[in-house]
């Protein structure tokens, strides 16, 4: 690593998986080191079943990439690192070894089986990562996009698991936050949901958070949440999703796969902000 760090610092991962293309990793790391006030670290891993760039390499390519960066954003903190290892290792232990506070990957629906980009690859590498992980598929031309973040709010547990991180969009990027949701007929389901809601109610209301709340339609009760959320927000205009990961399969997931591989690689390419459901999920401190 470039210098040593501050253990009281919180940084941004921009995985560069391919050095040929980093303008999406960096747009979006960019934009969210400005947004959290946060530093940015350049991310190298030399994983030879997903890359021949050795540590080496890899440092030599960080360090111009970081200069041609620092000339247009003096005013991001922005260092790198040049690991060798496991990827998905590197990215479960990034919480700890780089403060990660969220890590940024691009991810491309015509790279190669052994590509870091590839769908498959980037699930499994993330599947066991303890911070939030944005996925784009290309570059943020413009911030002004990300003026309108979704989320779907449901009746399972783990949609509490999106409350915190969709409440820091509108506290430090002023985006408008819309909740998505599906207007239940079944008391029990709509109680369950409820439940959620009122939680969401609680953590906004403490920040003075406003959210616009809005109904998804749809014709299949079998059809995913987060599926369904992606096409309004497509046609609404919004800039992200926030979804969480799914981790347990239910009989239907067995058959048809989780609905991760069906939102990570969108033909709306809409940028997904992922949370593994877990009890050490790593937030941001302040």
């Amino acid at each position: 690593m470039e210098k040593e760090k501050q253990k009281k610092d919180q940084f941004i991962i921009a995985y560069i998986a391919d050095f040929e293309r980093p303008e999406t990793v960096c747009s979006y790391s960019l934009y969210l080191a400005k947004m959290l006030n946060k530093g940015l670290i350049l991310l190298h891993i030399f994983d030879n079943r997903h890359t021949t760039v050795t540590t080496e390499e890899g440092e030599i390519k960080l360090l111009e990439l970081q200069r041609k960066l620092k000339e247009t954003n003096p005013e991001i903190q922005i260092t790198y690192c040049s690991l060798k290892g496991k990827t998905r290792e590197i990215i479960t232990a990034l919480p700890v070894l780089l403060n990660a506070v969220v890590i940024v990957a691009q991810v491309d629906k015509h790279a190669s089986r052994k590509s870091a980009m590839s769908r498959k690859n980037l699930l499994q590498n993330f599947s066991d990562c303890k911070t939030a992980y944005l996925v784009a598929q290309e570059p943020l031309r413009d911030e002004s996009h990300m003026q309108d973040v979704a989320t779907a709010i449901d009746f399972k547990k783990e949609s509490k698991d999106k409350l915190i991180w969709s409440s820091y969009f509108p506290r430090f990027g002023g985006s408008r936050m819309h909740i998505l949701y599906y207007d239940y007929k079944d008391e029990f389901l709509k109680n369950k949901w409820y439940a959620n809601m009122k939680q969401l109610h609680k953590l906004y209301s403490s920040l003075n958070i406003k959210f616009i709340p809005e109904v998804i339609m749809t014709k299949s009760k079998s059809t995913y949440m987060d599926v369904n959320a992606l096409k309004h927000a497509a046609q609404k205009g919004y800039g992200m999703l926030i979804s969480v990961t799914t981790k347990e399969k239910d009989g239907l997931e067995f058959f048809i796969g989780v609905q991760d591989n069906h939102t990570i690689v969108n033909k709306e390419k809409i940028p997904i902000l992922f949370i593994n459901p877990r009890e050490d999920l790593y937030v941001l401190c302040d």
